[in-house]
């Protein structure tokens, strides 16, 4: 019902934007774009909240939300056509940050400045922490 009203909003000229906090390891915001698409916005308009509407209601459309030259390269990679199958925004293979490419299986860096990524503390021996 709440994602049928974002949807009436939507088409009243209101952005509807995404708001997942990454809850469960990041499914928190494919889950809501899910019900977006569910409530009746088409997978363009789904998108769409998920990511110019979304920085233009943070005021930071004029760094991210879109690919556009200027802007920060922060984006995914999918193997899937999210237009053709809204849960195909799940099927991440790769995620770049700040314009460095990493695989998203390992979280290894690939591209022009390859590396193994390093543990993450919580793979850490408690006496390498801090170090």
């Amino acid at each position: 019902n709440i994602a049928r009203g974002a949807k009436q909003l939507l088409d009243a000229g209101v952005k509807v934007q995404l708001g997942a906090h990454g809850q469960r390891e990041g499914l928190g915001a494919h889950w809501e774009l899910w019900m977006f698409h569910q409530g009746g916005m088409t997978p363009l308009e789904t998108l769409r909240a998920g990511t110019l509407d979304a920085a233009f209601y943070l005021g930071l459309d004029g760094d991210i939300g879109s690919i556009e030259a200027g802007k920060l390269a922060d984006l995914v990679v999918l193997e899937g056509n999210p237009l053709e199958d809204i849960r195909n925004t799940a099927r991440v293979s790769h995620t770049m940050v700040n314009g460095r490419l990493y695989e998203a299986d390992t979280m290894n860096q690939v591209g022009n400045h390859p590396a193994e990524r390093g543990p993450f503390w919580w793979e850490m021996d408690p006496e390498q922490i801090g170090q």
